[in-house]
């Protein structure tokens, strides 16, 4: 259907009052636009009559009668109506259910299951992991926190081809220190001088202090390059916070006659 504005209708009266009147006027252009579409729209109407032979039109009118007497029959059912071409129609639900009855493990599976039911499902975070991150954290920043921690445990990985999160799990239990030394006020004029012990916590946290800075003594301008490289020296038992733990043990030892036990 063809639809023209109220000024194309103008312009097309206008036109054709004006060629009446004079011979020499030109066709306007909104009517060879119309000529143009419409000697389109009859080209491909005329290739559309010309693909579709008689052969396939009553192909086609059959399969839409089955179609009709299929539905008006039965209920509409996606998996039996709907086919690809080529293919049986069958319902699907029935054939899953039917593989799923005639499925039988072979013995490599279930020994493969019942080895890994002893298996411990691994923790989505890591406690340590996330105790080292909130320690170099700075003003709320914990992505970039992670970026730090985690270019640095890459860094381990291409040293020492080894699991880089247990690496620093065994540098930090390695470096840090069973006990520290407190001093509390007896009252007299000697205070007294008491060994501590600490939870795996503060340990860690000494542990932590004593690698980064070690590492803020190292050459390099990028803080998780210095901190892959102070975690291998951990590792590889090179580090000067080894000399501060020793120490820290010395001094405990000197003051065990403080202890009280319970």
């Amino acid at each position: 259907m063809l639809r023209f504005s109220s000024k194309g209708l103008q312009t097309i009266t206008k036109s054709r009052l004006i060629g009446c009147m004079s011979p020499k006027f030109s066709v306007p252009l909104a009517t060879m636009r119309w000529q143009s579409n419409n000697s389109h729209v009859i080209s491909s109407s005329d290739n559309v009559s010309e693909s579709l032979s008689d052969e396939k039109v009553d192909e086609w009118l059959e399969a839409i009668k089955s179609l009709k007497v299929e539905f008006s029959e039965q209920d509409f059912l996606p998996e039996t109506s709907l086919a690809p071409p080529g293919q049986s129609r069958v319902d699907m639900s029935q054939e899953i259910s039917a593989m799923e009855s005639k499925f039988e493990p072979s013995p490599e599976q279930i020994e493969e299951v019942e080895r890994l039911k002893t298996v411990p499902l691994p923790e989505r975070r890591d406690p340590v992991v996330e105790h080292v991150v909130n320690m170099i954290m700075r003003h709320g920043k914990k992505q970039r926190a992670e970026k730090i921690l985690s270019r640095a445990l890459y860094l381990v990985f291409c040293q020492i081809r080894q699991d880089p999160v247990e690496v620093l799990k065994k540098s930090l239990d390695d470096l840090a220190p069973l006990m520290v030394v407190k001093t509390f006020n007896t009252g007299v004029a000697k205070a007294a001088v008491i060994p501590v012990p600490l939870n795996h916590r503060q340990r860690n946290r000494i542990a932590w202090k004593w690698i980064v800075e070690g590492a803020d003594k190292r050459v390099s301008c990028d803080f998780s390059v210095r901190l892959g490289e102070e975690l291998v020296a951990v590792y590889r038992g090179k580090s000067t916070g080894f000399d501060k733990r020793d120490q820290m043990h010395r001094t405990a030892i000197a003051h065990r006659a403080y202890i009280k036990l319970k």
